[in-house]
């Protein structure tokens, strides 16, 4: 594991209410006022004002719980979710087999690029629970060692939520069936989903195009590719999934001429290619030449 990293400190992690939550988020997309609203009547507190709810478990607990997790983007009036937390919302829809999955996949996702806990424990047939948590506070960076062991504590539930880990007071293990399925459905998906991919970005591209005179937003477009095909094909598209997929797509067409657009100033969630990040996305038909 890599010296002096840090893990981001988590304040929610029961995956229900970060499901919920981000239904919320999604159903009142840029409508601050609803989403708080909806997220504080998951939390019922008694004798508590507004503004004391909205700054401890609104502002204070969830949205940065939700951001860290890269679930939700924007700020202010524009927070919306983003693709992969529209996959998590949207897994309310769907039986029980297919919202774990989602989870699994998602979350496998995070730890993967963001807490790497997965990694360092796949090395081990098990792990002294404690021993573990000390070899990790040993190698990141933190306010403490109480909140070092907090943060870690807090990931570990998620992923043993998520069906990826087991523990115990004693010992930890990942479930070998469960991450063996979700390491072989991401393999599945580089090479099922580009098949599907080229024809649902294009649909996808078309409906958000009519409006925006072809100049389409990134974001909106991993979230629409997304859902089409969860909901057609029961397919789990992730973000990182989408945007290889693109990569893929743009140099390969030769029948669309596709142009990027480069953001304006910072932003969230841009997509990556040949190491420049870019906001939006243009296609036009190549023009045929004349024999």
């Amino acid at each position: 594991m890599n010296n002096n990293r840090t893990i981001p400190l988590l304040k929610e992690k029961r995956l229900e209410q970060i499901r919920d939550s981000i239904k919320c988020i999604d159903d009142y997309a840029f409508n601050r006022t609803k989403q708080r609203d909806c997220v504080l009547n998951l939390y019922p507190h008694k004798d508590k004002s507004l503004e004391h709810r909205d700054k401890s478990i609104f502002r204070g607990m969830v949205l940065p719980s939700l951001r860290t997790l890269g679930l939700i983007t924007g700020r202010g009036q524009s927070i919306r979710a983003s693709a992969n937390g529209k996959l998590i919302a949207e897994s309310i829809n769907f039986d029980k087999e297919i919202r774990d999955r989602i989870f699994r996949i998602v979350i496998y996702e995070i730890d993967k690029y963001v807490f790497k806990f997965l990694e360092h424990l796949r090395k081990f047939k098990s792990y002294k629970l404690e021993r573990f948590k000390d070899d990790l506070c040993n190698t990141i960076e933190g306010p403490s060692e109480k909140q070092k062991r907090e943060r870690i504590s807090n990931w570990l539930s998620i992923l043993k939520q998520a069906g990826l880990i087991f523990y115990d007071t004693r010992t930890i293990f990942i479930r070998s069936a469960s991450y063996k399925q979700t390491l072989d459905e991401e393999a599945d998906a580089q090479k099922l989903i580009f098949s599907f991919f080229k024809k649902y970005f294009l649909v996808a591209y078309n409906e958000l195009a009519k409006e925006s005179a072809g100049v389409v937003d990134i974001l909106e477009l991993r979230e629409m590719v997304a859902i089409k095909l969860l909901r057609e094909h029961k397919i789990i598209l992730t973000e990182r999934q989408f945007d290889e997929n693109l990569r893929r797509v743009i140099p390969e067409s030769d029948q669309y001429l596709i142009s990027l657009g480069r953001p304006m100033g910072a932003g969230e969630k841009l997509f990556e290619y040949k190491g420049k990040y870019y906001k939006t996305i243009l296609i036009r038909l190549h023009k045929r030449e004349d024999k």
